[in-house]
């Protein structure tokens, strides 16, 4: 992709960045965001862009599996008001993922948060297709010991494993016989996250496109195991 190439390296998004987001947070309305849509977009959009490009260039000198594109990968501020009672119509945050695709379309991702005070980085499989899920949970049926062995691994890194508390009540059909076993509480999960948090300045600085790197090192234990599996017809 000749734009990874071509764009400057991330230069941190500049505390203006932070500032444009509070004030966001109590004036959420179109006429108060288009009046001051260049600035959104010179201090968190395009910043954001950067970040996105920087990294893919850093990871395609890896051999780590992960990749972004500046427009596909990053998530847009515009709120999806369809399914929700809050009609406020601007998200007061900025995000993008990393995925082996560039598409934004993978299970398997490092997910870059922009929030004042709620920075962060996560990674790992978040609302994955039924589909998708069965097959992790058969792997992890199998090879409980390999498991626990993982959760060991990435807590040991500073990455606790987690469901965000979105589990099933019951198991999950066909699982029933490991109702009684050590793996049975992860055999509902419907997610399987890390998430490292960041302070503001560290966003502000060149350097965190470093950390982005770093947390795609640290979490590729997760992502392997999870990637090993094939999705079910």
């Amino acid at each position: 992709m000749a734009e990874l190439l071509s764009r400057p390296p991330f230069p941190g998004f500049r505390p203006e960045a932070f500032a444009f987001l509070r004030a966001l947070a109590d004036h959420n309305d179109r006429g108060w965001f288009k009046a001051r849509k260049e600035t959104y977009e010179a201090e968190l959009k395009d910043p954001l862009e950067l970040l996105l490009i920087d990294d893919a260039r850093r990871l395609a000198e890896t051999d780590l599996p992960l990749t972004a594109h500046p427009k596909k990968s990053r998530f847009r501020i515009y709120r999806d008001m369809r399914f929700t009672d809050d009609k406020t119509p601007y998200k007061t945050h900025v995000s993008g993922v990393f995925d082996r695709s560039g598409q934004r379309d993978e299970n398997g991702v490092v997910y870059v948060h922009v929030e004042p005070d709620y920075c962060f980085l996560g990674a790992g499989f978040y609302q994955p297709s039924v589909s998708y899920l069965r097959p992790v949970r058969e792997r992890i049926a199998a090879e409980p010991e390999r498991f626990f062995e993982l959760l060991d691994e990435m807590k040991g890194r500073g990455l606790p494993v987690h469901s965000m508390e979105d589990t099933l009540t019951g198991m999950p059909k066909g699982f029933s016989d490991y109702r009684d076993t050590p793996i049975a509480p992860y055999l509902k999960w419907k997610n399987y996250v890390v998430k490292r948090d960041y302070p503001e300045e560290a966003l502000q600085s060149p350097d965190f496109a470093g950390e982005v790197v770093r947390m795609a090192r640290d979490v590729r234990p997760l992502l392997t195991f999870v990637w090993a599996v094939e999705p079910s017809s």
